[in-house]
C-alpha cells in the first residue's frame, strides 16, 4: 500500500463507469496454509469477491522475486497458472509496472503486458474489453483487439528460437506487431492524482501521504533503468499540487508528506514549494520528507526546513566513492559534496545518514571496494550515525549496462566479507542485500521465456516471497534449475553487442544506438550531460513529447487553509474519551488502533496540542492495552487540544471520521481530580459467549478463584445503545451459554479462562468487555 502507482491506477479505474476494481494481495506462509486446509479461495480486500469472477486481474511488477507470488496468487484464487489454459470465461490476466518492460520469464503466465504510464492505456484496454465481451467472442479475439492497442504487448504473437544461450529470432505471428512501443503521459496533470488515498487501517512501510511530484529523470546514471524506461522528465503543476495535498491531508490525517521523483533534488520549484508547504503545514506538525535525494541538490535551506518538524534520518545513494567509477555510471558526486551534505545534516541535529552503495558496477577493483568503507569511516567524525547500506549491482534492459556481466554468489560474497571486516568502528552500521536474492534477481532481469518452466518448477516445490529473506528457499530453486536443465550462471554473463537480446521487440522509446554508445562512454569513462527541453538526444522525446519543467513557482497565499489543525496556544483542554471497539475491528491491534485514532484526530481539524522536542506528537494518551481478538464497550483516551471544544461537537467530528466497528459513545471534559488513565481502572467485566458443544456438562459458576466472580449474563448489564444491543445479541446470546466475569484488576481474562477451558477450545469463546470500574 506504500506504492504510488496502486494508488494512482485503483482512482483512476474506480473513476471510469462500469468498472469496478478492488485489492488482493499475496497472503503470508499462515494464512495461505489456512486458505488451503479450508479450501477457501483468495478474496479481494473491499468486496471479499473471489479472484476467479473477476473479469481483469492486473499485477503490478516491481521487483523479480515476486514473480512466484504471482503463481501462487492465481492458484489460490482457482485460476490456470498457463494463459494457454484459460478460455474466455477465465479473468484476463495482465500485467504492468517496470518489469512490463522486460516479462519475457512470465509469457506463458500472463495474457497481455502494459508498457508505460497505465494511465493513457488502461482506459483504452477496458474499452476493448467491455466491447469483446458484449460480442460474446473468443480469447483469441480479445488478444488480437488488446495487440492493437499502442503500449500493450500480448506474448503469445511472438515465437522465439534459440540456439545455446543466444536467442536467434524473435518472429511475430502477427503482421505489423514487430515491435511494441513503450506509452508516454505528455502531461501528468492531464489525469487526476488521488486526493482520496486509501488509508490502510494496519500498519504498512510508509505511514504518509505520497505524492509523486515529477515522474522520469534528468541525469542518465547508465545502471539505473528507471532513468531510462521512465523517460522524459516531466513535472506536475505545483499550484495543483497544493490542492491535492490539501485535500489528501483533509481526507487521511496523515503526519507526513512524502514528496517523490526518481531525483526530487532536481524539481525546478523544490525549495520554494518545500517553503510553501512548511509554512502551510509546519504548525500543523506535519512533516516533509524527500526520499530519494542526490548529492548535491540538498541546500542548506532544504536542510533547515526540513528539520522543522521531524528528525529522524536522510538517505543519500553516492554508488560508489571512486571518482573513476563515478565517470563509468555517469553519477559524479565529488567527496567536498558529500561532506558538505552530511556535516550540514548533523548540524542541523538529524539523527543518521543512510548511504546507498554498490558492489560489482564494471571495471570495479577491490579498491574501489576499499573505498566505501574509507569514505564512511571519515564520514563517522562528523559524530552522526552512519548507517552503510550495500548491494549488488544487477545490468537491467534498457540501460547502456544490460550488455554487461554480473558478478556470481561466490564474488560477491567476498566483496561483502571485505567491507565487513573493514567496516567495524563507532558510528558506523553496515547492511548487505543477501547475495542469493541479487543472484536470483540478475537471472530473471536479463532471463528469456525458457525461464517460464523454472518459474513453475519452483513455484511446485514451494518457493514462495523469495523477495524476504526468512521465506527464500534457495535449495529449492537449484532444485528447479537442475529439474529444468537450465544453467542460472549462464544469463549473468556479459552479453555481446550484435547478440539479440530477449526483450529487443520491446521499445522503451530510447534507441538502441544511444544505449551502446552510452556504454561505450562508460568505458572511456566520459560523461554525458543531463537532459534538456527538446534535446532529442537519446530519441525518446519528440515533437509531442518533451521534458517538462516548470521552472518557478511562487504562491502569494502560503495560509493554511480553512479547517487545518491551528498553531500552539497557551489555553488546554483535556477530554476523556470513551469508544467501543467491535466486530471485525477486534483484530486490530493496540498500536494499530492508536494509529487509526490519531489520524482520525486529524481528520477533525480540532486544534489538537503537540508535545516538544526532535518528533512532536499530539498530546494524546490511551487507556491499557485491549487483547487483539477481544471486543469492548470502554476503551479510553484522553486528549489536549489548544481550543475549547464542546464534548458533544467532539464526539460528532470524531465518529464521521471513525471506522465501522470504533465508535466515541461518551465524551468529558477532565476535571482536576481525575488520575491518569493507566491508575484509573480496579475492576473489568466481561462478557463471554461459550458455544453449547463447549458448555455442555461444565457447570462454569461452581469454580472459585480469588479476584474472579463469575454470574449469568442479564441485559441490563449493557448500555442502552441500540447497535451494541443487537451486537450482543447476534453474536453472544444466539451463540451459546453466556456468562458474566468480573476480574480485579491486573488479572487477564484469557489466563482465567484458560483455568476453566483447553487451548483447543480457546479460540471458540468470544469475549467483550463491557465495563471497566471506575469509569471517570
Amino acid at each position: 500500500m506504500s506504492h504510488i502507482g496502486l494508488q494512482i491506477l485503483y482512482h483512476l479505474l474506480n473513476s471510469m463507469e462500469e468498472v469496478m476494481c478492488d485489492r488482493a494481495f499475496a497472503p503470508l506462509p499462515d494464512m495461505e496454509e489456512k486458505l488451503r486446509e479450508n479450501g477457501f479461495p483468495l478474496l479481494s480486500i473491499e468486496a471479499r469477491i473471489p479472484l476467479r469472477e473477476f473479469h481483469i486481474l492486473g499485477f503490478s511488477l516491481q521487483y523479480e522475486l515476486t514473480y512466484t507470488n504471482l503463481l501462487n496468487m492465481l492458484d489460490l484464487g482457482g485460476i490456470p497458472l498457463l494463459s494457454s489454459e484459460r478460455d474466455r470465461d477465465m479473468p484476463l490476466v495482465i500485467a504492468g509496472g517496470p518489469l512490463a518492460m522486460q516479462p519475457e520469464p512470465l509469457a506463458d503466465f500472463v495474457d497481455a503486458f502494459v508498457l508505460g504510464d497505465g494511465e493513457v492505456v488502461l482506459p483504452e484496454l477496458i474499452r476493448v474489453y467491455k466491447l469483446w465481451r458484449e460480442a460474446k467472442g473468443k480469447k483469441e479475439d480479445l488478444l488480437e483487439a488488446l495487440s492493437g492497442i499502442p503500449g500493450v504487448y500480448v506474448p503469445s504473437f511472438f515465437q522465439i528460437r534459440w540456439e545455446g544461450h543466444e536467442v536467434k529470432e524473435i518472429r511475430p505471428l502477427k503482421e505489423g506487431y514487430a515491435k511494441v512501443e513503450r506509452r508516454i503521459l505528455k502531461d501528468l496533470d492531464s489525469f487526476p492524482f488521488p486526493s482520496r488515498p486509501i488509508v490502510p487501517l494496519s500498519k504498512v512501510v510508509h505511514e504518509r501521504l505520497s505524492v509523486e511530484i515529477a515522474r522520469g529523470c534528468i541525469r542518465g546514471c547508465r545502471f539505473c533503468q528507471a532513468g531510462f524506461i521512465y523517460r522524459p522528465f516531466r513535472e506536475r503543476d505545483p499550484k495543483r499540487l497544493l490542492e491535492i495535498i490539501d485535500e489528501a491531508i483533509r481526507n487521511t490525517g496523515y503526519d507526513e508528506i512524502s514528496l517523490l521523483a526518481l531525483s526530487v533534488g532536481d524539481c525546478s520549484f523544490l525549495e520554494s514549494f518545500l517553503l510553501c508547504l512548511f509554512q502551510r503545514y509546519g504548525t500543523s506538525k506535519i512533516a516533509l520528507s524527500l526520499p530519494s535525494l542526490r548529492v548535491g541538490t540538498i541546500s542548506q535551506e532544504i536542510l533547515k526546513t526540513l528539520a522543522q518538524v521531524k528528525r529522524t534520518g536522510i538517505t543519500l545513494a553516492p554508488e560508489t566513492s571512486s571518482e573513476r567509477l563515478q565517470k563509468v555510471i555517469n553519477k559524479v558526486i565529488s567527496e567536498e559534496e558529500i561532506f558538505l551534505t552530511v556535516k550540514r545534516a548533523f548540524e542541523n541535529l538529524w539523527r543518521h545518514v543512510k548511504l546507498y552503495f554498490m558492489i560489482g558496477l564494471p571495471s570495479e577493483s577491490e579498491e574501489d571496494v576499499r573505498g566505501i568503507a574509507n569514505l564512511a569511516k571519515k564520514l563517522s567524525r562528523f559524530g552522526g550515525q552512519i548507517n552503510v547500506s550495500v548491494s549488488a549491482f544487477v545490468p537491467k534492459a534498457h540501460t547502456p549496462f544490460q550488455w554487461e556481466r554480473m558478478l556470481g554468489i561466490k564474488e560477491i560474497e567476498e566483496r561483502y566479507s571485505l567491507l565487513r571486516n573493514l567496516l567495524r568502528g563507532k558510528g558506523i552500521r553496515f547492511k548487505w542485500h543477501n547475495p542469493k536474492m541479487s543472484f536470483l534477481e540478475g537471472v530473471f532481469s536479463r532471463g528469456d521465456r525458457r525461464l517460464g518452466k523454472v518459474l513453475l518448477e519452483a513455484f511446485k516445490l514451494g518457493c514462495r516471497l523469495d523477495g524476504w529473506t526468512e521465506h527464500l528457499k534457495w535449495e529449492k530453486w537449484q532444485e528447479a534449475f537442475l529439474k529444468t536443465g537450465l544453467d542460472p550462471e549462464s544469463y549473468l554473463r556479459e552479453r555481446k553487442e550484435e547478440e539479440i537480446l530477449p526483450w529487443d521487440h520491446l521499445q522503451s522509446g530510447v534507441r538502441k544506438q544511444y544505449l551502446l554508445r552510452e556504454r561505450q562512454n562508460s568505458h572511456q569513462g566520459r560523461l554525458t550531460p543531463p537532459c534538456e527541453p527538446n534535446c532529442k538526444r537519446c530519441g525518446c522525446c519528440s515533437e509531442d513529447i518533451s521534458v517538462k519543467i516548470v521552472h518557478s513557482f511562487h504562491l502569494t497565499n502560503n495560509a493554511p487553509p480553512k479547517g487545518f489543525l491551528l498553531s500552539q496556544r497557551k489555553y488546554s483542554m483535556v477530554l476523556r474519551v470513551r469508544f467501543y471497539k467491535l466486530g471485525i475491528m477486534r483484530f486490530l491491534g493496540h498500536l494499530e488502533m492508536v494509529g487509526v485514532i490519531l489520524k482520525a484526530l486529524r481528520r477533525t481539524g480540532l486544534p489538537l496540542k503537540f508535545s516538544q522536542g526532535l518528533s512532536p506528537h499530539p498530546k494524546v494518551s490511551f487507556g491499557q492495552a485491549l487483547p487483539v481478538g477481544i471486543e469492548s464497550l470502554c476503551e479510553y483516551f484522553d486528549v489536549e487540544l489548544s481550543e475549547s471544544c464542546l464534548p458533544q461537537e467532539f464526539k460528532t467530528k470524531i465518529n464521521l471520521s471513525l471506522p465501522e466497528g470504533l465508535k466515541v459513545i461518551e465524551v468529558k471534559e477532565k476535571a482536576e481530580d481525575w488520575r491518569p488513565l493507566h491508575q484509573l481502572f480496579e475492576e473489568d467485566v466481561y462478557l463471554v459467549s461459550i458455544p453449547e458443544e463447549i458448555a455442555e456438562g461444565f457447570n462454569t459458576f461452581s469454580v472459585k478463584k480469588e479476584g474472579v466472580e463469575i454470574r449469568p449474563f442479564k441485559k441490563e448489564d449493557l448500555p442502552p445503545i441500540e447497535e451494541v444491543m443487537d451486537h450482543v445479541e447476534e453474536n453472544f446470546l444466539k451463540r451459546g451459554r453466556t456468562c458474566l466475569y468480573k476480574l480485579k484488576s491486573g488479572l487477564k481474562i484469557r489466563e482465567v479462562l484458560r483455568e476453566f477451558y483447553a487451548d483447543s477450545q480457546m479460540p471458540f469463546l468470544r469475549i467483550l468487555k463491557i465495563k471497566s470500574l471506575p469509569p471517570f
